[in-house]
Parts: structure tokens; sequence; C-alpha cells
């Protein structure tokens, strides 16, 4: 009996996971979405980045800080002056799903270019979506700079 127990709630804990896990039409959208927010940045096309991110969202960076939707809407038209990219990439993306209606989208953002005269460093980034009267919507991003691997010895 106790075994039979485990492993129905090995079952129960596992089958959520799975099944969130499986929409693969949703985790492209995700990632189109995150596509078209980098271009809208990258262009200062505020109006393109408000149709994909919530107003109420907030990011997180080295740069930046902690910052809403709000505040970074304002300094988008100077940064994208500031941004000279010739091509970027999101690449080996995954996602987690919290739930049918919140996944967390992860990539390695890898652009050529540079940022107020400094190449752009690669970075991990995440993004949280939640699906909101049908359309997936970024209410939380973070970056973490890639560093440099240590020294083999």
């Amino acid at each position: 009996m106790l075994t039979a127990s485990v492993v129905l709630l090995g079952a129960a804990l596992v089958a959520p996971a799975v099944a969130y896990g499986q929409d693969a039409a949703a985790e492209k959208m995700l990632l189109a979405n995150e596509r078209a927010i980098n271009e809208a940045v990258l262009k200062g096309d505020v109006a393109a980045f408000k149709e994909r991110v919530g107003a109420d969202s907030w990011a997180i960076d080295s740069m930046s800080g902690r910052m809403s939707t709000a505040e970074f809407a304002k300094t988008l038209p100077q940064m994208s002056k500031d941004l000279k990219v010739t091509s970027f990439d999101l690449t080996d993306p995954k996602t987690l799903w919290v739930d049918a209606n919140t996944g967390v989208l992860m990539y390695r953002f890898v652009a050529k270019g540079t940022y107020q005269g400094q190449p752009v460093p690669d970075s991990y980034a995440s993004t949280v979506y939640n699906k909101r009267s049908g359309k997936w919507i970024a209410v939380f991003h973070q970056e973490s700079p890639v560093m440099p691997a240590p020294p083999k010895k």
C-alpha cells in the first residue's frame, strides 16, 4: 500500500509539469514575443514594446537595477539612440511552465554591437509571461551578464 501511495503521489506531482510543458505553440509564441520586444527596444519603438509588455511589469538587470515598465519606457528612446546593434539572437531557449497561463522563457542573449561605445555583452535572460485575455504578456524580465569562465589550473 505504501508503494502504491508513493507512486500515485509521484505521478500527481509530475503530471502537471508534463502537461504544461507540452504546449509547443505557446512556447513558439513566447519566443516570437521576446524577439519582437528586443526589436522594439533596439528601435526605440515604445508602442511595440508596450504591446507585449504589461503596464504593471518589472525588470531587473546589472546596469539599471530594478525598474518598472513605465520607467523603462521613458528611457527607451534615448537608450535606442545609444545602441548600435547589427544583429542579435536568443539562443538555447527553454520554457519552464508554472501553470497553463504562466511560463518562464529562459535564453542566452547574444548580440553584435555597442551600447554607449562599449561592446554589448552576452547575457542570460528570463522573462515571465502570463496569458491575459488570450494574449501572452511579459510581466517580469531579468538579465545577468555572462561571466568569463575561470582560468583552468
